[in-house]
């Protein structure tokens, strides 16, 4: 008699618990990536992990070291971002502006500063035969604690980093997000995929901090940066 009284006083304790939302306990065993981040520290080259040098055909390596030479004169005519054309990813994350992230159930938003917002929704597929867009196609998916998040269909007008790395409408993306143990830094791995500009997939990293709950963007108009370059009208 004690054991079934031991049972349903049991029983009344669970019943007056207060119910989980659906997906509440999935959501629980994953970290939140909800929040501000900036990439630290910065460089201007995403560097392959492995050391060796970026896996170039010969004719992407010459259109990068033309990006490079162009650049040390002065000449960015190359870079699409002078004229307010979005930066692509991954170098969107890269650059020295902040970019937020805000986590659901069913799709995690990306907004830049400034820029194009993209996002990726859980259990979806890329499509197979997109009309290229400067950010791309993106699916979400998690992997334990980790974020994985598969994209293509990007333009090929972009560049990868801030030293002009080139990549073609061929270009796939794997980018592994990993909360750090204190919830204030993260690292992102991309695994890089492009047949027309690699003779192989390579991987870069860069590490993120998380800016201050109080943060917010400063409001920054990019046409107004042209106003001092553009023809000047009679």
């Amino acid at each position: 008699m004690s054991k079934t009284l031991s049972l349903l006083a049991a029983g009344c304790a669970l019943a007056a618990l207060p119910a989980l939302a659906p997906g509440a306990a999935l959501a629980a065993a994953h970290p939140d990536f909800t929040g501000a981040w900036i990439v630290s520290p910065y460089s201007a080259s995403l560097k392959p992990v492995d050391g060796k040098p970026v896996p170039f055909k010969p004719e992407a390596k010459t259109v990068y070291d033309q990006h490079v030479a162009a650049a040390a004169k002065g000449d960015h005519s190359w870079d699409d971002t002078s004229i307010c054309l979005p930066e692509g990813l991954p170098r969107l994350q890269t650059i020295k502006e902040p970019f937020e992230i805000m986590q659901k159930a069913n799709a995690m938003y990306f907004v830049a500063q400034n820029r194009l917002p993209w996002r990726a929704y859980f259990n979806e597929k890329l499509p197979d035969d997109p009309d290229p867009l400067y950010l791309g196609y993106h699916v979400a998916k998690w992997e334990g604690s980790k974020l994985v998040i598969d994209s293509s269909g990007f333009r090929d007008v972009s560049v990868l980093d801030d030293k002009g790395i080139p990549h073609s409408e061929k270009l796939k993306l794997e980018a592994t997000y990993a909360m750090g143990p204190d919830n204030k830094t993260m690292t992102v791995t991309w695994r890089i995929e492009d047949p027309d500009t690699f003779t192989r997939p390579w991987t870069a990293k860069a590490s993120f901090k998380r800016m201050p709950a109080s943060f917010q963007f400063p409001e920054e108009v990019c046409a107004a940066k042209l106003q001092s370059t553009a023809p000047k009208r009679d």
